[in-house]
């Protein structure tokens, strides 16, 4: 990332830029599971994922709501492995059902921005919508360059110092 661009905008773009995300998320036997999928961001600060429930994240969101998410630089397009660009969120997971008034909406988005498979995918009985609602989180855009996200919607970015 250029040193010239603000931690808001670079992060702003990170989102933007990428399809998937990385999730953590622990199972009801308390081991953690490691996964991916592609997601929606909205404003102010919303992802959303639609996801199988034979997934086993998908059967750890529906018992524990806390779950890890990271957006992170693609390998192929970093000059620094050690210091790819990422945002680390830590989420509360809320399941929209069918009923929801913005289901549709949302998931007529999110079709948009993945594409035909995700119009296949709305038609399986097993796929389930989720909102990740950031609770915590932590952008870094580089060596020196770690920022915690603070404020009611996580727009702030003060920059991480040790000691």
């Amino acid at each position: 990332m250029a040193d010239d661009v603000q931690p808001d905008r670079a992060c702003a773009n990170l989102i933007e830029a990428m399809r998937s995300l990385q999730l953590s998320t622990i199972g009801e036997d308390g081991i953690p599971h490691c996964g991916y999928t592609p997601y929606l961001h909205q404003a102010p600060n919303s992802f959303y994922i639609f996801v199988s429930q034979l997934a086993a994240h998908t059967r750890h969101l529906l018992a524990n709501k806390m779950v890890a998410i990271m957006i992170i630089t693609d390998e192929q397009a970093t000059s620094q492995i050690f210091a790819r660009a990422r945002v680390n969120y830590l989420c509360e997971a809320k399941q929209i059902g069918p009923d929801h008034s913005d289901y549709t909406l949302i998931l007529d988005h999110y079709q948009e921005r993945h594409g035909k498979m995700a119009g296949l995918l709305r038609q399986l009985p097993d796929f389930l919508l989720f909102q990740l609602q950031p609770q915590k989180g932590q952008f870094v855009m580089g060596f020196g360059q770690a920022y915690t996200l603070t404020g009611d919607d996580l727009s702030v970015f003060e920059h991480a110092r040790t000691g």
